[in-house]
């Protein structure tokens, strides 16, 4: 007999699914790693088809499986198999949606936990044939896409009979009614917990809600909006839900009354917070942040507003320390651009605190993203993705406190690199990540004039190397210019050919950290052997690591590459292993 699926989920805050893609996939491995050998489908658990079922559509479950054998037809016909109905470009089938309803719909309705619909016609089409009424008596999640306020207004109707309905997306392309209006229906459902609600084109006037009552308190606990508000209709907004655990803020721009702070319903449950603002300075942003309960654990705040105090770590460091005691993951972005009116302010000269106790000491890691004439300063957890030299294991952070230094577009024009060297003077780059061509070759060794505490290097090329050593004059500058530099890790991405190689190699002989990125399997014992023959040629004796990614990494490959460097007797003493598709090669 099947089992009945726990309902009792956590919700990821911008997904619908209790769980990722990945863990899903990743716990459907792990449940057939337990397992023997199997030979047939058949032999396959109920367990593991409900995982795989799970991301299928209900009808299409019913019309691939019903009538395959009997096990398959007792086993999505029991009465504790839940159905998810989609309809969707992905779902749809050689049956029209009158079909789908008529043969699977209809019969299940007791049985349909998530109907999710992504295009208007599908919707329209769909209603014509039943309402979702109260005999979709199990239905929890409900996910509507391209819908018009009009025709969600008149679901809103049959919603409340729903007494299981916990779980409301509803994605809106404009709305030219009140949404405040839409809110108090929608904060009428008495059993919702998730709520998502984005608008694509909305004006920040079309919010009319008055401060709520205790009455008018709903059960909502995670809530994600992406449309414009000001600051006076956010605080209205928030006062219907007190029971917020996670709350998502797309974007809050302006304010009204700067009184409005006053008014702001204390959510004393809220443990994360996500919050974009525009054009809100920074002493409106902090009181906010200061009616926020002591156990908020994770705090992101998005910035586009001139206002550079929000770049003072001395004021972000006193109020976490003194507000938000357990607070685990912080984010910080603030942009600003290198026109004329760009200068180095006492804010600016905060940054170096950002390497302070306080800050290592939580692993928030301080960067600098540079794309072309604007700078993008950022507070981001050590185990958020961005790129920060993982690959080199060896690497402490303790002993290179510095900014990581992203450059994705270089302005070649050297008034924006005199800007950028009024920023250098005042902090300290100890890592840079930059995209190098023939065209920027002369940009690229201004940067690294200007980086004299340079330790790791990271560049893609756009250029084949060759055209940089035909450039003479540059290349003999761009020698001078590193050779006395303090950079030991380095690693390129976008390898073409072994040119590459001599290059980096010819370049930073001091280096004791070199990797690579990404390359086939079939090309790592090829590419190893010349990495490993020109640092014996170039008489490189110091203790080096070596790092190669690859497609796809195996273990077996560990064994070939000891075959090959013994063979040809590159190394002695040396050891390697992997890391995921990471292999390292090191010696002393």
């Amino acid at each position: 007999m099947p089992r009945m699926k726990s309902k009792d989920q956590d919700y990821n805050l911008l997904s619908c699914h209790p769980m990722t893609l990945r863990n899903k996939t990743l716990h459907i491995q792990s449940l057939l790693e337990k397992k023997e050998i199997i030979n047939h489908i058949e032999n396959l658990s109920n367990e593991i088809f409900y995982e795989i079922f799970d991301y299928l559509d209900g009808c299409a479950i019913y019309q691939s499986f019903s009538n395959l054998n009997i096990r398959f037809q007792e086993f999505i016909t029991h009465s504790t198999f839940y159905l998810k109905v989609q309809f969707s470009s992905e779902s749809q089938s050689n049956l029209t949606i009158k079909d789908r309803y008529e043969r699977y719909i209809l019969p299940n309705k007791h049985r349909i936990i998530s109907f999710y619909c992504e295009e208007q016609l599908y919707y329209e089409e769909f209603i014509r044939l039943s309402p979702i009424n109260s005999t979709f008596n199990h239905l929890e999640s409900i996910i509507l896409k391209h819908i018009s306020t009009f025709q969600f207004i008149g679901l809103l109707f049959y919603l409340k009979s729903l007494l299981r309905l916990s779980s409301l997306q509803i994605f809106f392309d404009s709305c030219e009614d009140d949404i405040g209006d839409i809110y108090k229906l929608i904060f009428q459902l008495p059993f919702l917990k998730y709520l998502r609600v984005e608008i694509d084109d909305f004006e920040v006037s079309g919010l009319t809600l008055p401060m709520a009552t205790n009455e008018q308190y709903t059960s909502i606990e995670f809530f994600i909006f992406f449309h414009y508000l000001t600051l006076d209709q956010f605080c209205h907004l928030l006062s219907y839900t007190p029971r917020l655990t996670h709350l998502h803020c797309f974007t809050i721009i302006g304010f009204e009354d700067t009184n409005s702070i006053e008014i702001f319903t204390k959510i004393s449950n809220l443990v994360r917070l996500d919050l974009c603002i525009h054009d809100l300075p920074c002493n409106l942003c902090q009181a906010l942040l200061l009616k926020l309960p002591l156990q908020l654990k994770i705090l992101s705040v998005i910035v586009f507003d001139k206002d550079k105090s929000y770049l003072d770590a001395n004021r972000w460091e006193e109020l976490i320390r003194k507000n938000m005691p357990n607070l685990e993951r912080f984010i910080l972005s603030w942009h600003e651009n290198m026109d004329k009116s760009f200068q180095i302010t006492d804010y600016h000269k905060t940054i170096p605190n950002y390497f302070l106790p306080f800050w290592m000491k939580k692993e928030w890691i301080f960067r600098i993203v540079v794309r072309n004439d604007k700078i993008d300063y950022a507070i981001v957890p050590h185990s958020q993705k961005f790129y920060d030299f993982e690959e080199h294991l060896s690497y402490d952070r303790n002993s290179c406190p510095g900014v990581n230094l992203n450059i994705t577009i270089l302005n070649k024009n050297q008034i924006y690199i005199n800007r950028l060297n009024s920023l250098f003077n005042i902090i300290n780059v100890t890592r840079l990540v930059i995209k190098c061509s023939i065209d920027s070759m002369k940009a690229f060794i201004e940067i690294l004039k200007l980086l004299p505490n340079l330790m790791m290097l990271r560049v893609t090329f756009l250029t084949h190397p060759d055209e940089f050593l035909d450039a003479k004059k540059d290349m003999i500058e761009l020698r001078r210019c590193v050779k006395n530099s303090k950079i030991t890790n380095v690693t390129i991405v976008n390898i073409e050919d072994s040119d590459y190689v001599d290059f980096i190699i010819d370049l930073f002989p001091q280096m004791k950290s070199f990797s690579l990125q990404i390359i086939s399997n079939c090309e790592l014992l090829t590419v190893t052997n010349w990495i490993l023959y020109r640092i014996k040629m170039n008489k490189m004796s110091h203790p080096m690591k070596v790092c190669i990614q690859v497609n796809e990494g195996t273990n077996d490959l560990i064994e070939k590459l000891y075959e090959m460097i013994d063979s040809k007797k590159l190394l002695k003493n040396y050891t390697i292993f992997r890391k995921l598709d990471i292999f390292y090669i090191q010696w002393n």
